[in-house]
């Protein structure tokens, strides 16, 4: 599989389907298995141990990095006496919270097998005898950049529309399509402005990248070959299957509050919807 080559770059509507868990499963417990995909062209091949073994070696040096400059901007923070400062250094910590997120912890998590069950929670990339399902990816990754969820299995085990909510509460921060064709899903996108998000699909969920005109679905893939993947957003099957019930999609890290609460190190509630 090839490594992630992106260039740096409201009304809110209820639909039932997005209010089943990710990934397939009850609430609360372990997911269904989904049915098999039906057979498809490989996309991508698996990375070489060796380029691996480096994707991993550079997504904990970042850690490291990303933790020693969190608690510098963190300081600065603290001490800023305007909020035009305090907002230039949020606008600093989301840069750097992107740039970590995409250009070095998803890369080691390409190819990892995604599943379902009890073996699908893996907290890091590649970790040995584990899968991961695509909420857990999503959760793990956030959480490896310093995210304080309050409880990772709540968050990982609830319904899309749920996760994305409780990262970005504001009304006008979710963006609902219903039955439209994935190039248009992947151009309305483009135009809320390069970032990352958050989709909701009917029983899915996982990252958008919009960078230098580009739209990017990076998600713990249960299509093709069932690995963590990176693939253009308007050719994944996953987004296609959606269609009839829709996506929902929502901005990280750009209103400001969680980069917030990344910066004060305070613990992100969760926050359930509807009855």
């Amino acid at each position: 599989m090839p490594s992630h080559q992106a260039p740096r770059a409201r009304s809110f509507v209820l639909c039932a389907a997005l209010l089943t868990p990710a990934c397939g499963g009850e609430e609360g417990s372990p997911p269904r298995e989904a049915p098999a995909p039906k057979a498809q062209a490989p996309t991508a091949e698996a990375a070489p141990e060796d380029a691996r073994a480096a994707a991993i070696e550079r997504h904990d040096a970042a850690l490291v990095e990303l933790a020693r400059s969190r608690e510098a901007l963190a300081s600065r923070y603290e001490q800023a006496s305007t909020s035009a400062e305090r907002g230039e250094i949020r606008a600093e910590a989301r840069r750097l919270l992107e740039d970590t997120i995409i250009e070095d912890l998803f890369p080691a998590w390409l190819g990892m097998p995604w599943g379902m069950g009890k073996d699908s929670t893996a907290t890091r990339p590649h970790e040995p005898e584990m899968k991961v399902g695509c909420s857990y990816f999503v959760t793990s990754v956030l959480i490896s950049a310093g995210v304080e969820l309050e409880n990772r299995f709540t968050f990982a085990q609830a319904p899309a529309i749920h996760i994305q909510r409780s990262l970005a509460p504001g009304d006008d921060q979710l963006h609902t399509h219903f039955s439209i064709p994935a190039t248009k899903l992947r151009d309305r996108i483009a135009n809320l402005g390069e970032g990352l998000y958050i989709i909701g699909l009917d029983t899915h969920v996982g990252f958008v990248v919009v960078r230098a005109g580009e739209v990017r679905f990076v998600h713990a893939s249960y299509t093709g070959e069932r690995v963590v993947t990176d693939e253009p957003l308007a050719e994944a099957k996953a987004i296609h299957n959606s269609r009839p019930k829709g996506y929902f999609v929502t901005p990280l890290f750009q209103d400001g509050r969680l980069v917030d609460m990344w910066l004060r190190g305070q613990v992100v509630p969760f926050q359930r919807i509807g009855p």
